[in-house]
């Protein structure tokens, strides 16, 4: 059986949290810097990372409270999830990648959180906030995976706004957070699922034991690339 091959297409955001993730899956994480002769057959699925915010423009809004954008960066990702949307193959986008198919499927973006110190890393630390999750319904891949409420970590001050029509919400915000955001979703007809959260380094420590082990995530995506290969 040949390796399964998973594009993950950045400019200069360190990814070695989800190269790390991709090779325990048994799988090859394939990095690529810029969109030139796609070729969605050479490739067996996309995963879009986390990283810095979108261009309001791309929804149809001003810039009021975005961070640094980086329009080279959106269409090197959009390049390479509209080639995998067409191809109908596996895509999986976590935070920013979460954000970026909801933008490309025509959703739009809060750019900035009210009390995002919820969300956002712990203030001075490279360390995670983490706050609960509760599913949608039970018929979730989530809930299949984590049951109906479950702890996540959590670093991002934008989220999603208005909901894409073809997207379906898998997982909200809740307890401490408290403001409901949509931290995961699925599309409605294509192999593409999304998590705000980060699941490449969601992992039970000493420090940390409550959150979910993300890497069951990557787990779900593997089998859904093989059902889908």
């Amino acid at each position: 059986m040949s390796v399964i091959k998973i594009v993950i297409p950045v400019l200069d955001t360190p990814i070695d949290n989800y190269k790390k993730a991709v090779l325990a899956q048994g799988a090859e994480p394939v990095v690529k810097h810029d969109a030139e002769n796609i070729n969605t057959d050479e490739y067996d699925a996309l995963l879009l990372p986390g990283g810095g915010d979108i261009d309001p423009v791309r929804y149809h809004e001003k810039n009021t409270a975005c961070g640094p954008i980086n329009d080279d960066l959106d269409c090197l990702q959009l390049a390479w999830l509209d080639a995998f949307v067409k191809a109908k193959k596996p895509i999986l986008g976590i935070c920013r990648g979460h954000q970026l198919i909801n933008v490309y499927f025509g959703g739009t973006l809060i750019q900035d959180v009210p009390h995002s110190e919820r969300h956002k890393r712990i203030e001075g630390t490279t360390i995670d906030e983490r706050h609960d999750a509760v599913v949608s319904c039970e018929k979730s891949w989530l809930c299949q995976i984590f049951g109906e409420k479950f702890r996540i970590n959590s670093a991002h001050h934008q989220a999603v706004d208005t909901q894409a029509d073809c997207m379906e919400t898998d997982l909200y915000s809740t307890g401490d957070a408290g403001d409901h955001l949509i931290e995961a979703a699925h599309h409605e007809t294509l192999p593409i699922w999304t998590l705000q959260w980060h699941p490449e380094r969601c992992r039970p420590t000493a420090d940390r034991p409550d959150v979910v082990d993300g890497y069951e995530v990557f787990e779900f995506f593997m089998k859904m690339i093989r059902k889908y290969k």
